[in-house]
């Protein structure tokens, strides 16, 4: 069975939200959708993979959709999000912000099959990692996980939308050893972080501050593999952002 993706619609002109919401009933693949008049709205309700796909209209009263669509971009890098608008004017918007489909008002149904489409392969094609949860083999996706901690017996899975544990005979080194390096770091015998969802790092704590708030735990003999990953990302990050 698919995957039933989770649809988010931002649009303040009701006709234009009803006759997007048509055309994605529409379509063969299976949805569930939430409705915005809102960029403020949007933003009060959003979580990090909250959602498969985002239509996001550019001019909205009040904020508009490309802030709107920067401001997920700060904590979700994954969801597919396809503007749509009356004007051609935001197509370098929309390259910077990873927008993968520029729609023109009215979206007529095959562009928005190729957008819903778009979401079910990116799904289908995401990395995984299968751990037991509550007895369930369960798959998470890797682009979801923030950071894993090792307490009370059990491992914490902390993910941008979600937490999950695992069942009892899950351990953190079993669970290492699934993972790509980068981005993934075992920097303390109860931590393993996702360095692209590090916000800073406190050298004097040794600590990271992920992107939820949360705290990661640095050893101290780990101190300079932990800050030299954290460099390159960053290093990284630059660089894609400067071509």
């Amino acid at each position: 069975m698919d995957k039933i993706l989770q649809i988010a619609i931002c649009e303040d002109f009701a006709a234009d939200a009803e006759h997007l919401l048509y055309c994605i009933k529409q379509s063969s693949i299976e949805t569930n959708c939430r409705l915005f008049s809102k960029g403020e709205d949007f933003l009060a309700s959003f979580t990090a993979g909250r959602f498969d796909v985002i239509f996001m209209d550019i001019y909205m009263n009040g904020i508009t959709g490309v802030e709107v669509v920067r401001r997920i971009r700060e904590t979700d890098e994954n969801t597919v999000i396809a503007f749509t608008t009356t004007s051609l004017d935001h197509t370098l918007d929309s390259y910077r912000l990873g927008v993968l489909k520029y729609i023109e008002k009215p979206a007529t149904q095959k562009d928005t099959d190729e957008t819903l489409e778009m979401a079910l392969l990116k799904h289908k094609s995401a990395a995984y990692i299968t751990l037991l949860i509550d007895g369930i083999q369960k798959e998470i996706p890797l682009d979801s996980i923030l950071y894993f901690e090792h307490q009370n017996h059990a491992v914490t899975v902390n993910l941008t939308y979600d937490v999950l544990r695992t069942s009892q005979t899950v351990k953190l080194k079993d669970i290492e050893a699934k993972l790509p390096s980068p981005p993934f770091l075992r920097c303390h015998h109860s931590y393993i972080a996702n360095i692209k969802y590090v916000q800073s790092l406190d050298r004097e704590l040794r600590t990271f501050t992920m992107k939820n708030g949360g705290k990661v735990y640095i050893r101290r003999q780990d101190l300079k593999k932990a800050a030299e990953a954290y460099e390159n990302h960053l290093f990284q990050m630059a660089r894609s952002d400067g071509q």
